[in-house]
Formats: C-alpha cells, sequence, structure tokens
C-alpha cells in the first residue's frame, strides 16, 4: 500500500481557469438577466392600475370621529391615571387593576346604572 505525501495548500486550492468562452458564456448570460429585468420593471412601471385594484379609503362619519377621539381621550387619560398611581405608591399591576376599576365606576355612574351590594358593609 502506497501512501501519498499530503497536498501542500496551493496544489489543494489551485482549480483550473475557467475558459474564456464558459466566462464570456456567463457574463453574456448575466447581461441578458439584466437588460430583461430592467425592461420587464419599466413595462410594470408603465401600466396604469386597473381601477379595481384601487384602494378607496372611507372617509369617517361624524359621529365616529367623536367615537375615536373619545377613545383617544380615555386611554390617555388612564395612562396618566396609571402613571400618577405608580409614583405614589409603586406598583404597576396593582395601578392598571385600580384604574380600572375606578374607570368602570364612573362609567357605571354616568350612565345612572345602580350597583347593589349583595351583603351589607362591614
Amino acid at each position: 500500500m502506497k501512501v501519498s505525501a499530503p497536498l501542500s495548500t496551493d496544489e489543494a486550492t489551485n482549480y483550473p481557469a475557467p475558459s474564456s468562452k464558459a466566462a464570456r458564456a456567463a457574463i453574456t448570460a448575466l447581461l441578458l438577466c439584466a437588460v430583461f429585468g430592467v425592461a420587464r420593471a419599466k413595462q410594470l412601471d408603465e401600466l396604469p392600475a386597473p381601477e379595481a385594484a384601487a384602494v378607496q379609503i372611507p372617509s369617517l362619519s361624524d359621529e365616529e370621529r367623536e367615537e375615536q377621539d373619545a377613545a383617544r381621550a380615555l386611554a390617555e387619560r388612564r395612562q396618566k391615571m396609571i402613571d400618577d398611581c405608580e409614583q405614589n405608591f409603586g406598583t404597576e399591576s396593582d395601578c392598571e387593576r385600580e384604574v380600572d376599576t375606578e374607570l368602570r365606576a364612573e362609567g357605571l355612574l354616568q350612565w345612572g346604572v345602580r350597583v347593589i351590594h349583595l351583603r351589607p358593609p362591614r
């Protein structure tokens, strides 16, 4: 059994140089792809969009706009109340629960809902 000497780094990485025909063919193929890609992009830019593809954004009615404004104001007020609670008392989860309870109570009072207690207060 004959053992050959290990290959040197130069011998292991020395690949044959590509033939000039193969290099020309590869360059030609890349150029054709680039030309056709540019032509296709220009073609897509020139085509008008069909009317069915246009997205129409419906305008909001005054009532919907007022509801959004009220929801935004409530969210801002809730966050301010949570921030105030955290500054005064510390824990976030307790503050969120406390603020949500307070806001629900205000909402119930606003709509004239009466709260019925099942047990008398101690």
